[in-house]
């Protein structure tokens, strides 16, 4: 499944070449049954209390604040100025990459919920602007810096500004401003949108039973080299991601045996996975084409916002395409014959809250 190692190499004039080569190959294995693998549907779909749901954050998206004279109450913005500690101590001292938790000016801080630190909006309501407050947190146990987890800081805050949230009214003007010639065509609109978005949630999850009932049924040793190399693109994929997210390298780093373990788990289960269905596609002569690869490409080059020819070109130079392009689609092909043969039962969703 990889190039051989190749040691202990004898090649002396006149004399045969001699050498060792360790081959790691496929798994052998007995494919289970796998056409009608069970799977449960959940019955249900679209209510009105979720169309107003959605309505309510169609809202939030075009909310404007207005500054009031009066103390903040629950909902509000609270717009403060103020530098923290911990341990008698500026916060950066304890974590230097935090200067953001240390002091800010002018911050905005929604009320309604903790946006900023747990407890921290509750501990201003009733302030009116120009009034201090000292505030104190607990920093959670699992808090993403891991030099403030369970420690203590205290603020000293100054509220600069009050700012009411105003939502506008679900009226003639609302609908229009999302594309709907009046409310109830918008209403509608909101409906099919969340009837498709359940639709679609539901195939998904069939999809995953399927898989994992199919997989569970195989037991086979894997090659560890393979293993080690998907191992080690779900960690660079898992740390790039949170990265993105703005979590600190020092976080990351206090993480790395647990995103080791999740990432080695991940990659046995897809090692799995790509040996199982190769051989499913071998029995039931399932192949990738010409125009699947075509049409993957394209989907990739849009989301990227690249050329079809450039990507192709970096994928191959960097000997990614089995990974990114051919094995997803033997696997999407797999799964849809897995999903076909399954048997699927219709069960009430759970209620919701």
């Amino acid at each position: 499944v990889v190039a051989p190692d190749i040691e202990e190499v004898q090649f002396t004039r006149g004399q045969p070449l001699h050498f060792v080569a360790t081959m790691e190959t496929a798994p052998e294995f007995a494919l289970p049954e796998y056409k009608g693998l069970r799977a449960q549907r959940e019955v249900g779909g679209t209510t009105p209390a979720d169309i107003e749901r959605a309505l309510q954050l169609f809202r939030e998206r075009q909310k404007t604040f207005l500054t009031v004279d009066r103390a903040v109450k629950r909902g509000d913005v609270a717009v403060v100025s103020y530098t923290g500690s911990c341990e008698g101590k500026p916060i950066t001292e304890t974590a230097p990459t935090a200067k953001g938790l240390t002091e800010n000016k002018s911050f905005w801080i929604e009320t309604e919920k903790d946006s900023f630190l747990p407890g921290f909006s509750g501990q201003l309501l009733g302030a009116k602007a120009g009034e201090k407050r000292t505030v104190t947190i607990d920093f959670p146990a699992n808090f993403m810096l891991p030099a403030l987890a369970g420690k203590k800081g205290v603020y000293e805050v100054e509220l600069v500004e009050v700012k009411e949230k105003l939502l506008p009214e679900l009226d003639q003007k609302f609908a229009e401003s999302w594309g709907a010639k009046d409310l109830a065509a918008l209403r509608e609109g909101v409906r099919a949108d969340l009837q498709n978005e359940w639709n679609q949630t539901q195939n998904r999850k069939i999809r995953q039973q399927v898989t994992q009932a199919l997989l569970q049924s195989v037991e086979c040793d894997l090659p560890e080299v393979v293993v080690t190399g998907e191992t080690r693109n779900l960690v660079y994929n898992i740390v790039s991601d949170n990265q993105q997210r703005g979590v600190s390298k020092e976080a990351l780093d206090a993480e790395k045996d647990n995103i080791y373990a999740t990432a080695n788990n991940a990659a046995r289960e897809r090692v799995k996975a790509m040996f199982v269905f190769q051989k499913i596609a071998e029995a039931e002569g399932i192949r990738v084409e010409q125009r699947d690869i075509l049409g993957r490409l394209q989907t990739l080059a849009a989301e990227h916002k690249m050329p079809v020819e450039k990507l192709f070109q970096e994928l191959e130079k960097n000997h990614r395409l089995e990974e990114v392009v051919h094995r997803p689609i033997l696997h999407d092909k797999v799964v849809d014959l897995l999903v076909q043969y399954a048997k699927i039962e219709d069960v009430l969703a759970p209620a919701k809250v």
